[in-house]
């Protein structure tokens, strides 16, 4: 286990290695309504394709691994990865990227199942984009008890094409698991950054990055309110001008009205992981505080810690090819806690997105080397 830049060891509760197989990734961690911790990821098959799988905490040890589901012709890619959410009556949701047969490089779209917590089988409930050839649907996020979820698409009049402009949708499920109400939020974003949406006091608040005239890719969020989706609104007007999609989405966390975003900037040519809180259910930011240590690969996740803090996790890089996962607290108050390393990683895109979640007592940090790799931090040591 590495020192943290602050010098100080990161205490480590336990590996928590999870029933994983050999080159698997693209972890994701959620928590069910009972604090439990989920764990889903992709391994590739023996026999060709891929599966998508996942295993629950149960105190003690992780769970036998489960198939969602597998298939031969699926979009595995290092930045568009397959989310799980847990609905307060058990039932799970899952998502994955499939391709027709006959798709270009990226031709894919989403499929959503879902898994009934009495019977325990997993059954398609939706599609998008399942028959393009050369666009894609994709950067899928749900709500976290699985009411719902934001995405990315084309434009449902077209024109997406080999430029890929994407608009921001949102679909809800019903509680038989039947999408509805599914519409346009943002008819022009960043083509393939991870989205982010969460459940405030004040309803729906959903995260992205943006695309303003004059190649401008900031970070934007709505809320819901009274049935509908509120016009963009810039959480930091960065400026970071780009003239192609970093992909490198934000991410988000809620309590009650607080709202903690992270998000990468290089505007200015200066390499940046920011946080902004919000006391109002995102209605409005403060000034966003620097979360890296000076050398950001970036890719961050944030959690509610507890009632007056957050977590986040990043990438820094720490020299030629190599990077560290590293944990900062941040208070709602928009006060950053010292920086701790987790874990070493090669500064490439093999490494994923880390994922940080927190129940109970402890936090839970998800990143892949070789492998997906899980461990568990004691609360109090951040």
């Amino acid at each position: 286990m590495r020192v943290g830049v602050a010098g100080l060891l990161c205490a480590v509760v336990g590996l928590a290695q999870p029933p994983v197989g050999p080159e698997s990734g693209m972890p994701y961690l959620a928590t069910g309504p009972s604090g439990e911790v989920f764990l889903s990821w992709i391994e590739p098959l023996q026999t060709g394709g891929h599966a998508l799988r996942w295993s629950k905490w149960n105190g003690k040890a992780w769970t036998a691994s489960e198939e969602v589901a597998r298939g031969q012709r699926w979009f595995v890619n290092w930045a568009d990865f397959p989310a799980i959410a847990v609905r307060p009556d058990g039932t799970m949701l899952a998502h994955w990227l499939a391709r027709p047969d006959d798709a270009k490089k990226y031709g894919y779209g989403i499929r959503v199942a879902r898994r009934e917590a009495a019977t325990g089988k997993w059954r398609e409930i939706y599609g998008v984009s399942l028959d393009e050839k050369e666009d894609y649907a994709g950067f899928l996020s749900f709500v976290p008890d699985g009411s719902g979820a934001v995405y990315l698409a084309p434009p449902a009049s077209g024109g997406g094409g080999e430029g890929h402009r994407k608009t921001l949708r949102y679909v809800r499920f019903d509680q038989q698991g039947a999408p509805t109400g599914d519409r346009e939020v943002d008819a022009d974003v960043c083509s393939c950054c991870q989205t982010a949406v969460v459940a405030t006091e004040n309803g729906l608040l959903a995260a992205y990055r943006d695309h303003q005239p004059g190649e401008i890719r900031d970070i934007s969020v709505v809320r819901w309110r009274d049935g509908a989706w509120t016009a963009p609104q810039t959480v930091h007007a960065d400026g970071w001008k780009i003239n192609g999609c970093p992909t490198d989405g934000p991410s988000l966390a809620a309590q009650e009205r607080h709202v903690g975003v992270a998000w990468l900037t290089r505007a200015g040519d200066v390499a940046r992981v920011q946080a902004a809180v919000s006391a109002d259910g995102g209605a409005t930011f403060q000034k966003p505080v620097r979360l890296d240590d000076g050398n950001p690969l970036g890719r961050p996740a944030l959690a509610v810690l507890d009632g007056k803090n957050d977590v986040a996790v990043w990438l820094e890089k720490t020299g030629e090819g190599k990077a560290e996962v590293r944990i900062r607290r941040i208070g709602h108050d928009g006060r950053p806690g010292k920086s701790r390393s987790v874990a070493s990683v090669v500064a490439a895109r093999s490494a994923g997105f880390p994922k940080v979640a927190v129940a109970g007592d402890q936090v839970w940090v998800a990143w892949r080397d070789g492998k997906v790799r899980v461990i568990t931090l004691a609360k109090q040591t951040l």
